[in-house]
């Protein structure tokens, strides 16, 4: 297909740099729109002039400039910091908030509420109008579960910017709300805020929670064990904030998680399934056409809000309206013409889609469909009519796989190996659950003893899925762990992955030999990642609040000093940095009240010393650990205080000569100020892992 068939999408590349190149150098520039419209005409005359063949190619240059200095801009003022009265400028030292819930609330161990600020007041009464948005979080009550969107209220809490990772390589929760354009959090206490009163938002949106959540309701009737329920809810209404930490694991680990977040395939089977009852209706003519196309659309865009309208259902409901309206048209445009235009309006309403995980799947998997299944059909067998069915539901599968194959190494650290087993269920399943949830809801309403039937069915049906799944996961070799690429690593994959499609599907071999270095260049990029680990002489304290969590990293070996964390917690803190350092899981774990020493060929504990090649670190949790005193403090590397215990800088001096003063995060916020005063007096570096982040320690050998 030649670059001209295809304008969209040489508009939306650079479109697409422009608004990546805009959030990575993090510097808005207000005024670009000024030349951005000036020079609008400019190239707009010059586009409808005659020009020379051989200096074709300017225009083109041109016109993405422009593109790609519009993304830059764009991407600074969708910030909503860069409204003129945000109340971090208006009124930075506000306490009490009115404004409108801006989305539906995120229930969990607290209930997260964005708030579309309306006012803010620094003191009772002293109302200032102001506007941009505030993430609250909230104590689980029954007054925070009434919450809905649209509702008016009114908080009493102190702002404050969402702060950075603490831990190295950790899930960066900052940038992920950046990129859903929230900054600011307040943590409020119960009974610090009210309801003022209900209606607000949008009415499309708040017409669509309400009907999902009566939808919810008969589901839970009819589906009454939490994992059954959770999928039912998942598959229907994407509605995932009752899947428990097992049953996602078993679908991460499936390859089968794009299943229980509403995409594209629940969107098909949606029009596949409105599709068959339009068709049947008896008009005619122009009215059929254009009749078809109405409901059949009326139908997607009611599912695709009712569902939360995410970016990989609105790709989906975008595509479909665009292939509907050609239909109606009779034009039809290439598919990746489509596909581009999709893109390009979604990141028009939103820019930040270009960052958010489904919106990056889910272009991925459809424009893997797109180009990798005509090569996959040209090398597939010649098979029995019977099995043409399956054979193409597994080689979409495969298609989208390798589509999205780089962005989830990245994402995930893993490889499903039976996702194609995995595929056939869910797909199977999937389809045969929603149509039948949709018969389900329609016998609800008019005959429930029909409806009682259905439900029957539909409940083992999604019983048995769930059980077929763990089955999957459970099988020898289901699942490649621990798998660490770069980010450019992702460029060179997707090179190599388009490169090898056509090569194979138009017999080049230059094409195949791009694709062989591309691959070339990933693993000499790995083997370069990978070398220097097995050297490695690291220790790591991380910041997990009350507990100890200690990792020495001693070249192929990882040794944990830790007390009674709990494991999800320890995972979330540090599994992502042991990834990174070439582990899936410490090699020897040292339990951190132990009475009996440790000791290995580089490293021992004996608390409250530590040595670790030739660094030597005391920690001291209480006074006992400070011992009698001696006439010459005890030269160390470190000093780290754990568990907020009662002693001053001034006592530990006494029995120590710390080279750095390390302060974690057990600590309290007031004794911690007190350490740090007293080592600016002593001129004595300290490190505060609340502030800071995890401390990290090189040894030498």
């Amino acid at each position: 297909m030649s670059p001209h068939e295809i304008p969209l999408v040489r508009l939306l590349v650079p479109f697409m740099a422009g608004i990546a190149a805009g959030v990575a150098i993090e510097r808005p520039w207000a005024e670009l729109w000024v030349v951005l419209l000036v020079s609008a005409p400019v190239w707009m005359w010059w586009g409808v002039r005659r020009h020379s063949f051989r200096f074709r190619w300017v225009y083109g240059v041109v016109l993405s400039v422009w593109m790609a200095a519009l993304g830059y801009w764009y991407s600074g003022a969708y910030d909503e910091r860069s409204l003129p009265r945000h109340f971090a400028k208006v009124c930075p030292s506000a306490v009490v908030f009115v404004g409108v819930v801006a989305d539906a609330p995120d229930k969990g161990g607290k209930v997260k509420v964005p708030l579309r600020v309306q006012a803010a007041a620094a003191q009772p009464g002293a109302w200032q109008s102001c506007e941009g948005y505030l993430l609250l979080f909230l104590d689980p009550a029954p007054s925070a579960d009434s919450l809905r969107y649209g509702d008016r209220i009114w908080v009493e809490a102190q702002a404050s910017p969402v702060e950075s990772p603490k831990n190295p390589h950790a899930f960066n929760y900052q940038r992920y709300l950046h990129f859903r354009n929230l900054h600011y959090q307040a943590f409020v206490r119960d009974g610090a805020f009210g309801l003022i009163e209900r209606g607000g938002g949008h009415l499309l949106w708040r017409y669509a929670y309400a009907w999902r959540d009566r939808l919810l309701t008969v589901l839970r009737d009819y589906f009454p064990t939490q994992d059954e329920y959770a999928v039912a809810s998942a598959l229907l209404l994407g509605y995932k904030e009752d899947l428990s930490e097992e049953l996602r694991t078993t679908y991460v680990q499936t390859g089968s998680m794009h299943a229980l977040a509403v995409s594209g395939t629940h969107v098909g089977l949606v029009y596949l399934g409105l599709y068959f009852l339009v068709r049947r209706l008896p008009w005619r003519g122009i009215w059929k056409r254009w009749g078809d196309v109405v409901l059949v659309l009326l139908g997607i865009w009611t599912f695709a809000l009712i569902t939360g309208g995410s970016p990989s259902v609105m790709r989906a409901a975008l595509m479909f309206t665009i292939f509907q309206i050609g239909q109606a048209t009779q034009q039809q445009a290439p598919i990746w013409n489509v596909l581009g235009a999709t893109a390009l309006i979604l990141l028009v309403a939103n820019p930040y889609y270009l960052f958010d995980l489904g919106f990056q799947l889910s272009f991925a998997a459809v424009a893997g469909i797109v180009g990798l299944r005509r090569v996959l059909l040209r090398y597939s067998p010649v098979l029995p009519s019977w099995l043409q069915g399956p054979w193409d539901v597994l080689l979409v599968g495969v298609s989208a796989q390798l589509g999205t194959l780089p962005l989830s190494l990245y994402y995930f650290h893993q490889f499903p190996v039976y996702f194609w087993l995995a595929g056939w269920v869910v797909v199977l399943g999937g389809a045969l659950y929603m149509w039948g949830a949709a018969l389900l809801l329609l016998l609800h309403a008019f005959i429930p003893p029909a409806a009682e039937v259905v439900g029957w069915g539909l409940y083992y049906g999604l019983w048995a899925m769930n059980q077929a799944m763990r089955a999957i996961q459970h099988l020898p070799g289901s699942v490649v762990q621990g798998i660490w690429i770069s980010s450019w690593a992702i460029v060179f994959l997707y090179i190599s992955i388009a490169y090898g499609a056509a090569g194979l599907l138009y017999k080049q071999r230059r094409w195949l030999l791009v694709a062989s270095l591309a691959l070339l260049v990933v693993a000499v990029e790995n083997l370069m990642r990978q070398t220097p680990l097995l050297h490695q002489r690291q220790a790591v304290l991380y910041a997990v609040g009350r507990h100890l969590l200690f990792d020495f990293f001693d070249g192929p070996t990882l040794y944990t000093w830790s007390d009674d964390i709990p494991e999800r917690r320890e995972r979330f803190a540090a599994e992502a940095n042991r990834m990174a350092a070439g582990f899936l899981k410490p090699t020897t774990y040292v339990q951190a009240h132990s009475e009996q020493p440790f000791r290995s060929s580089n490293l021992f504990v004996q608390p409250p010393f530590v040595q670790f090649y030739d660094k030597t670190i005391a920690v001291v949790e209480h006074s006992g650990h400070l011992g009698n005193r001696t006439s010459v403090p005890l030269p160390v590397d470190a000093l780290v205080l754990h568990n907020n215990p009662r002693v001053t800088m001034a006592e530990c001096l006494q029995h120590f000569a710390p080279k750095i003063v390390v302060i974690d995060a057990s600590n309290g916020s007031r004794r911690s100020r007190q350490w740090q005063v007293e080592c600016e007096a002593q001129r004595l570096p300290v490190y505060d892992i609340r502030q800071q982040g995890a401390w990290v320690l090189s040894a030498k050998h």
